[in-house]
């Protein structure tokens, strides 16, 4: 027999729209532990038609979980606001509920807040609680595989009431390795568990809010309105994201990208669910991060094509469908060719030739960049040692080539670089690197040791896309490079826009006073030759010399530059 406990109620909050929501399951107990306001739902859940008010908290909880939920809660006030643990509740029918809970205690009302959430985990007589791998142990979060559960029981619900709506969003940390690799996974770690932090405080007590791994997090919105809900909250959630995190004696920047997907017939797996809204986030981030986006079809065919073309970019290599282009680089002054830039082209049997644009990222998420570029800097070495044999008594050239972030910090790729040069007979001072600025924001420091190693084997190093990273002024001063690249970006406006000329002079004024040289991309018109030529600019490529072309039209460059000698 359940003891009943009766005391005079103390000054309570006024009661919330929240207690009387759907499938909220919130409690408010006072310092003995004894239920003070409940929400309706709680009648639905454990099947009981009385008011559970005036009873005591754990009188209510599994004989079998009440030693550990007592110490739980017990833990409050000792360095913790917040406890969050699972247990199973008795039902009216005698069977058990598994639910988890989160409770925080206020100490100047002398009241604990309670807020659960029910499972579908199908818990046997003998469990005590919900395993503790559903539990993540560094934010006290659900963690992924009880994210999942409680989405596909919200499916269930929502199967039952058609006017229930529900969302998920995905979100995740931008640019989160580059705070790791740089302040440490000491701060990595304090960054996350403020971030659980503040996603806890821009949602409801009836909101799960979970880490799914790394530095990614679910919400589960239901009950909601319709589809701006979600993004209300993500707003909120970016809004508290301006304020820098201040963790120990680091003050740190951050911003999150959200991917948001709405509940429907369309979904029957909470799996499913989660992955068109992890799609939707990768969207936000590639977009410049700091945003979201709203799932829909037209992602998901997408992601489908994208799969096609990654299965068949995995076979290109070995059908040798990839082809090596060269767009030549002159010299300003005389207009006169000193080399190529090497680049690659994938020939599809089927689609022709496919722009870089769209496979290089590809194949630098799935590795095969490496593969691409040991292939490339063979080609380019190769073709660049036949025009040597070709053309002897012409100045040589030089080729460039393209450099990854996975091919710069792969443990091979100077041992490779010294075999491609010894297997194709090209001298060292005959290749260039071009290394983009992006690159140096992944590792700075161990891309610098790893340039100053490809230094001494007497290549030349390029930074290409200058201009547009975060933080080259940085370290500009101690890269080991020769020459930067400026972006076209800044050169195909120049000649009509005050700002990109400034621009333009401030990067070649900084790079000579470095000692550094200056080659700059997308020319296209004479006006914009002539401007550069008078800012010193020694070096320059666009279409108003030659698109990139393939190596029998290059060989064709070549001899009309040898003519004018």
């Amino acid at each position: 027999m359940i003891q009943v406990y009766r005391k005079p109620p103390q000054a309570l909050p006024s009661e919330s729209a929240f207690f009387r929501l759907p499938g909220a399951l919130l409690m408010v107990l006072d310092d003995d532990w004894i239920i003070q306001m409940m929400s309706e739902s709680w009648r639905e859940v454990l099947g009981t038609q009385g008011d559970l008010r005036w009873r005591r908290f754990t009188e209510l909880v599994h004989e079998l979980d009440r030693a550990d939920v007592v110490q739980r809660l017990g833990h409050i006030g000792e360095g913790l606001s917040t406890v969050r643990f699972s247990c199973r509740c008795r039902k009216a029918d005698g069977r058990y509920v598994g639910l988890t809970w989160s409770v925080s205690h206020d100490p100047d009302q002398g009241l604990f807040y309670a807020s659960a959430h029910e499972t579908a985990v199908n818990l046997s007589e003998q469990e005590a609680r919900l395993p503790e791998v559903y539990v993540d142990g560094l934010t006290g979060l659900p963690n992924r595989g009880l994210f999942l559960d409680r989405v596909n029981h919200t499916m269930l619900r929502a199967h039952r009431r058609k006017d229930l709506h529900f969302a998920v969003i995905h979100c995740g940390i931008d640019r989160f390795s580059v705070i790791n690799h740089s302040l440490g996974n000491r701060i990595g770690d304090l960054l996350l568990i403020e971030v659980a932090n503040l996603l806890r405080r821009s949602t409801r007590p009836t909101d799960m809010v979970a880490r799914l791994g790394g530095d990614e997090f679910g919400i589960l919105l239901e009950d909601i309105r319709d589809a701006s809900s979600p993004v209300r909250v993500v707003k909120r959630v970016q809004e508290n994201f301006v304020l820098p995190f201040q963790l120990h004696e680091h003050e740190v920047f951050a911003s999150i990208s959200s991917g948001i997907t709405l509940g429907g017939e369309q979904y029957d797996e909470a799996d499913v669910m989660l992955r068109d809204a992890d799609m939707a986030m990768g969207s936000a981030k590639a977009q410049g991060g700091g945003g979201y986006v709203l799932f829909d079809r037209g992602m998901h065919e997408e992601a489908l094509r994208r799969l096609d073309l990654e299965l068949d970019l995995r076979r290109a290599l070995e059908k040798q469908q990839f082809e090596a282009y060269y767009q030549p680089i002159v010299r300003l002054k005389d207009k006169r060719l000193v080399g190529f830039e090497a680049l690659v082209r994938w020939n599809h049997p089927e689609r022709g030739l496919i722009s870089p644009a769209e496979f290089i990222p590809l194949a630098e998420d799935n590795g095969l960049i490496i593969h691409i570029g040991r292939w490339m800097l063979q080609e380019a070495c190769a073709q660049m040692k036949r025009w040597q044999l070709a053309f002897p008594r012409r100045p040589a050239l030089t080729v460039s080539v393209n450099l990854s972030a996975r091919q710069l910090l792969h443990p091979q790729l100077l041992p490779e670089i010294r075999r491609t040069l010894r297997e194709t007979g090209l001298s060292a001072r005959h290749l260039k690197l071009e290394i983009t600025e992006s690159v140096m924001m992944e590792d700075a420091q161990r891309a610098i040791e790893l340039l100053e190693a490809l230094k001494r084997t007497r290549l030349s190093l390029m930074l290409d896309d200058f201009g547009t990273g975060y933080s080259s002024l940085s370290y500009l001063h101690r890269l080991p490079i020769d020459a930067l690249k400026v972006d076209r970006s800044f050169v195909m406006h120049m000649h009509e826009r005050a700002d990109d000329r400034s621009f333009v002079e401030t990067i070649v004024n900084l790079a000579h006073k470095l000692g550094r040289q200056v080659v700059c991309e997308g020319i296209e018109l004479p006006e914009q030759e002539a401007l550069l030529r008078e800012l010193g600019v020694e070096y320059g490529q666009g279409y108003l010399y030659s698109r990139p072309v393939t190596a029998a039209q290059a060989e064709m460059l070549i001899i009309d530059d040898q003519q004018r000698s």
